[in-house]
């Protein structure tokens, strides 16, 4: 500092100098709260994921046993849901853009009899990190044949 008779004051060069230092410790602050705002589309888009797998998951299970045919279901069958049931069933899923719910039911055996049907859900997502990649929540569950 340059002190004239009775002036006191900061010059420019200790301005920018304590701007610059301020700046340094300032930039981990804001690089957490950008890291902060991708997690929370994360988290935004699984639990979408989620609820959409929970809710075709809940309706298949509630089915009769009987009622649930085995096979592979692409996005649009599932949507439709005339195709997964041996009856007259009508499935609400929530329409949802982005998201793709495919199915997929497999019998499983014992003595040649039907014990268990393995129902597994699985609904692609677009990354919040990056909008060309998908990603896929997976939801599995056995259903029991209880006439047996």
């Amino acid at each position: 500092m340059n002190k004239k008779e009775g002036r006191s004051g900061l010059s420019l060069i200790e301005i920018v100098l304590s701007m610059g230092i301020l700046s340094l410790i300032m930039l981990p602050v804001f690089m957490t709260f950008s890291s902060g705002n991708v997690n929370i589309q994360v988290t935004e888009s699984e639990f979408r994921a989620h609820t959409a797998a929970l809710e075709l998951m809940e309706q298949i299970v509630s089915l009769p046993f009987n009622l649930i045919k085995p096979g592979s279901y692409d996005s649009s069958q599932v949507v439709d849901g005339s195709q997964l049931a041996n009856g007259p069933v009508l499935f609400k899923i929530t329409p949802v853009d982005d998201l793709k719910p495919s199915l997929k039911i497999e019998e499983i055996k014992r003595d040649n009899k039907v014990v268990f049907k393995k129902i597994t859900v699985k609904i692609g997502f677009p990354s919040a990190r990056a909008a060309d990649k998908t990603r896929e929540f997976t939801l599995k569950t056995l259903v029991a044949n209880e006439s047996r």
